[in-house]
């Protein structure tokens, strides 16, 4: 499995340089090396995961949600059977989020069950960009989530600014 951190970091416990720089930085933190302890020791269990990426893992109220990347090698169900032993250990629940090519992809995968209507752009003046997406004002109670946590989660992910608006 690609993780963020060396093979060696993550078995040892000890971070070598490159990877504590990564973690002093920001780039990851402890929770996303708990999570890389997790998956490569379920790697053995689920040989699928070989060929999987592991990129980022937020922690959101009593929900951990982890972006991955199998390039459709691994099936939903095959994931939920990992996030489930990750719930075991952590007793969290746990949602896997796979890259997506597009924000729109990947905003209807957290925002479940939630229709996303459109995903807009809006180019600032400084050069900069916001995406807003949009969701039905009906629909805002079946969020279970603060918007503007899910807004930071989306950020998080794409790496860029994500706002979500009612219409």
């Amino acid at each position: 499995m690609n993780l963020p951190l060396c093979l060696i970091c993550i078995k040892s416990g000890i971070l070598c340089k490159s990877c504590q720089n990564k973690l002093d930085s920001g780039e990851i933190d402890e929770l996303d090396i708990e999570i890389s302890k997790i998956l490569l020791e379920l790697e053995s269990k689920f040989p699928e995961l070989k060929d999987a990426t592991f990129y980022k893992a937020m922690a959101v109220d009593d929900t951990i949600m982890i972006l991955v990347k199998s390039s459709g090698r691994l099936s939903k169900s095959t994931w939920n059977k990992i996030a489930l032993k990750i719930k075991d250990k952590l007793n969290k629940n746990v949602k896997v989020i796979e890259k997506a090519a597009s924000i729109r992809q990947l905003a209807e995968q957290i925002l479940s069950p939630i229709k996303v209507k459109s995903v807009n752009t809006l180019w600032l003046p400084d050069g900069t960009c916001e995406n807003y997406i949009k969701i039905p004002k009906s629909e805002l109670i079946k969020l279970g989530m603060n918007k503007d946590i899910i807004e930071k989660v989306l950020s998080k992910f794409t790496k860029e600014v994500i706002r979500i608006v009612q219409e």
